[in-house]
């Protein structure tokens, strides 16, 4: 097996012990020789996947001294392989935050800057959502589409980026979301007004609509907490 893959076994297995909580922050891991041992690795291998794990903020490695589980506020949480391995619903809560402080804004600035063409992708976008009623993963895509659209008609490369660093968890939180009775016929609603909002450049309004659409998906998310789910797009 190539030391890459064998180094990318260790550092998704820490990374699963990290989230699942079975190492706490500020607790040591074995030193290099125990870790040869336990994984049956050269040095090299787990010197690679000690790095790896350390330029990902979950741990902290220090010269001459052992590698110790990173503080929480230092994880890359959004990093892809550790959404793999954990269990990502921890952060949905956290996400929604996250979009509730920046999406409205993206609108607003949307409503003043996107052209007629990015406007009209966001309409055929939402006319395809529309369609999607069983497909948790369709819907999840066409949704980050259109979020995507939004925040691409700022025309601000820093906003894109923000913006596009947490889509990863947001094809989660969409896929389960999507279970909720309604909520495909919820969001398209509520695109069809952030789309009308922005093509009569009003940024107040796109602003208020991308917030209400969000609190829309932040109830969603709290009645799957409950357990509220059927088959996706029906109705309650």
């Amino acid at each position: 097996m190539a030391r890459a893959r064998l180094s990318n076994a260790i550092v998704s297995d820490y990374l699963r012990k990290i989230g699942a909580g079975e190492i706490e922050p500020g607790a040591p891991l074995p030193p290099e020789s125990v870790l040869c041992e336990s994984y049956g690795v050269g040095r090299s291998v787990v010197r690679e996947a000690l790095q790896a794990l350390d330029a990902k903020g979950f741990i902290v490695v220090r010269q001459g001294s052992v590698a110790t589980v990173a503080p929480k506020y230092h994880w890359h949480v959004l990093d892809q392989e550790f959404l793999e391995v954990t269990n990502a619903e921890e952060y949905f809560s956290l996400l929604q935050e996250a979009r509730e402080l920046l999406e409205p804004r993206l609108a607003s600035i949307a409503a003043t800057r996107a052209s007629d063409e990015a406007i009209d992708e966001m309409f055929d976008i939402n006319q395809r959502l529309a369609s999607v009623k069983d497909s948790p993963e369709q819907h999840a895509e066409l949704d980050i589409a259109f979020h995507d659209a939004v925040a691409r008609a700022t025309d601000n490369a820093i906003l894109v980026s923000m913006h596009s660093s947490i889509t990863g968890l947001g094809q989660r939180t969409r896929s389960a979301s999507a279970a909720v009775p309604g909520a495909i016929d919820r969001a398209v609603m509520w695109h069809d007004q952030i789309v009308d909002a922005l093509r009569s450049r009003d940024a107040i309004g796109a602003s208020a609509a991308m917030h209400l659409h969000l609190r829309q998906v932040r109830e969603e998310l709290a009645r799957l907490d409950k357990g509220e789910t059927d088959k996706p797009g029906s109705d309650a």
